[in-house]
């Protein structure tokens, strides 16, 4: 049946997925080249990637260790008490760690942040997408967490003195990083060092389980309808079909938001098809082509509606979403 995939927890974003940050001006008014200099990854799914390629480095010259983002901020690692976060990943991850107090302030959007009975109480500081600098600078921050979206407002407060970084995520391995490293900046490291042994160890038993009564399945999330576009390998959605053992049918394509054409897709024949971001309804798939219903995916309608924060979650929740998704895929697999 066509329906829409509800996750426990997970609430609607309708952001536009940013993934990359501009700006390279640190907090301290000096030009930062990301990728340079020693690095530390967190001993889980960071160590399958490169530490040049994660958004967070901890990078250590002369016994001083600092964080430094894509984007080049760089902020000495302490224990912050007034931090104000305009990234609801991070607010999530503080509040895993029992970091809550630490939050001087948060941005508001169309969704909660999680935990939403507790989050709704902090002072605000203006939109996620375009937060005041104003109310920013009147909390008396000691660090200014951004995200994607306001780079060039994390960009203003670091050439006015302010420590600053930008929080982003395109990987898993990024999202575990981060938190290890949101863990030393608000004196919780070994909590967070403990979420994500216990983070990673679900993880590991998802994919144990696959190993063991592997999917065989081809799909694809889309994003777009008209045109019809879909996720590459190359992203947080594509890794996701990767961990579950899902052929990406988008996977092999160079295009960085590459156009699905109808010969292609029933070439492909995909057992089933996701929707998310500016796809609202199963029937918006079903309608962008006529070719769509000969596929397994449109003969069996095997056609759903995910939530876009399972894209844009950049905190461990991400994997509580994954297990989700994990239960709705396996109805997919042939003879069940």
């Amino acid at each position: 049946m066509r329906k829409t995939i509800s996750l426990p927890g997970v609430p609607v974003l309708v952001l536009i997925l940013l993934f990359l940050a501009s700006g390279h001006l640190t907090a301290w008014g000096q030009k930062e080249q990301a990728g340079t200099g020693p690095a530390e990854t967190t001993g889980t799914t960071a160590e399958s990637q490169s530490a040049a390629e994660l958004y967070w480095r901890l990078v250590t010259e002369n016994n001083n260790s600092s964080i430094v983002d894509g984007a080049g901020n760089r902020v000495p690692v302490a224990n912050y008490r007034r931090i104000v976060i305009t990234s609801p990943g991070a607010v999530e991850v503080l509040y895993m760690l029992g970091a809550e107090s630490v939050i001087a302030g948060v941005s508001s959007g169309r969704d909660p942040i999680w935990p939403e009975e507790k989050t709704v109480l902090l002072p605000t500081v203006g939109n996620t997408a375009r937060p005041s600098l104003e109310a920013i600078i009147a909390l008396e921050p000691d660090l200014v967490i951004g995200n994607a979206m306001n780079a060039a407002l994390i960009e203003d407060l670091a050439s006015r003195g302010y420590t600053v970084l930008l929080h982003n995520a395109d990987s898993l391995a990024d999202i575990f990083n981060s938190t290890i490293l949101l863990g030393r900046l608000s004196g919780k490291e070994a909590e967070a060092r403990n979420l994500m042994a216990e983070t990673q160890a679900r993880l590991d038993g998802l994919k144990a389980e696959l190993r063991r009564s592997p999917l065989n399945l081809k799909g694809a999330f889309l994003y777009s309808a008209s045109p019809i576009m879909a996720f590459t390998s190359q992203s947080l959605a594509g890794e996701i079909l990767s961990i579950l053992g899902v052929e990406n049918i988008a996977g092999g394509l160079n295009a960085a938001q590459p156009i699905l054409s109808p010969e292609y897709i029933l070439a492909e024949d995909p057992d089933f098809l996701f929707g998310a971001m500016s796809i609202t309804k199963p029937e918006d798939i079903l309608a962008a082509d006529s070719v769509i219903a000969r596929t397994r995916a449109g003969r069996e309608m095997n056609i759903s509606i995910v939530p876009s924060s399972l894209f844009l979650r950049t905190s461990p929740r991400i994997v509580d979403s994954l297990l989700e998704l994990y239960g709705e895929i396996k109805k997919y697999a042939r003879g069940e």
